[in-house]
């Protein structure tokens, strides 16, 4: 695969030749959520190999180290690439520093926990159009994305050394819906009779089902997004989770969506999400 450069998916990568999985994996630590297949399926078609490089605290170089074998070819930009710092957006530079919530999350990383859960309830306590800048050892990739989807007006990595990455999330102002439902008409907790009544509305071809209980977060919430933006019209989203989500149901709780969860016993929930 010739002229790669650093804004090459790493889906492309391994469309190419399924050996770079273990070549991209082994380069640095969150770079091996590439083996597992359902993280695979919501990352590499996202993540270029110059955010990959950031995410794994890694550098272009090592990938085409890793890669040259493979039988891939880069362009010679690609270094270049790399070194251009990109300048602070207009959104920062202007923003007074009270106005940004600076989060360190690599304690909670080094004791081996996953701070996504801390990182959004953070999110939420900013005030439209104010900052959250999350302090953290490597570029947080699947974060910038899924808050991106959602409440994140922009986003600005900022490199302050190969240990330290400052990522800055720009808040939306708030935004006033027209949706007369309210949340308790949208949001249903039902039994396994009643579940079944709502799913029976739909047919085998109108539900895409799917599995999201051995996703490490914020694997589960991700692909819940990115199937929803793409579920047509009449068609419902059938999930099997292993906990009610509340962080996913906070982020559809002003959207136009329909949600029936049906908490048959410890570690599995079935949810079924459609348009109103």
């Amino acid at each position: 695969m010739e002229n790669i450069t650093t804004k090459t998916k790493i889906s492309e990568l391994i469309k190419f030749n399924p050996k770079s999985v273990d070549a991209i994996a082994s380069l640095a630590k969150p770079l091996e959520k590439l083996k597992n297949p359902i993280l695979r399926k919501i990352m590499a078609s996202r993540v270029t190999i110059g955010e990959a490089a950031k995410m794994g605290g890694t550098t272009v170089e090592e990938f085409k180290r890793v890669l040259l074998p493979l039988g891939f070819t880069f362009e010679e930009t690609s270094a270049k690439e790399e070194r251009a710092p990109e300048p602070k957006p207009n959104w920062l530079q202007q923003a007074n520093k009270a106005d940004i919530d600076f989060y360190d999350v690599r304690p909670i990383i080094n004791n081996g926990a996953d701070p996504l859960k801390e990182i959004l309830g953070r999110f939420k306590t900013v005030e439209p159009g104010k900052i959250l800048c999350i302090i953290n050892n490597f570029v947080p990739t699947p974060l910038i994305h899924l808050l991106k989807q959602e409440k994140a007006e922009a986003t600005f990595v900022e490199t302050i050394s190969d240990k330290q990455f400052n990522t800055y999330f720009l808040k939306k102002e708030k935004e006033v819906t027209n949706s007369s439902a309210t949340a308790d008409e949208k949001l249903q907790m039902d039994d396994a009779e009643n579940f079944a009544v709502i799913c029976n509305q739909f047919t085998r071809e109108q539900t895409k089902e799917i599995d999201v209980r051995k996703l490490e977060m914020p694997g589960p919430m991700e692909m819940i997004l990115s199937e929803l933006k793409e579920l047509p019209t009449e068609n419902a989203l059938y999930i099997n989770h292993k906990r009610v989500p509340v962080y996913l149901l906070e982020e559809l709780a002003d959207k136009n969506y329909e949600v029936h969860i049906n908490n048959r016993e410890e570690g599995n929930v079935k949810m079924l999400i459609f348009k109103k």
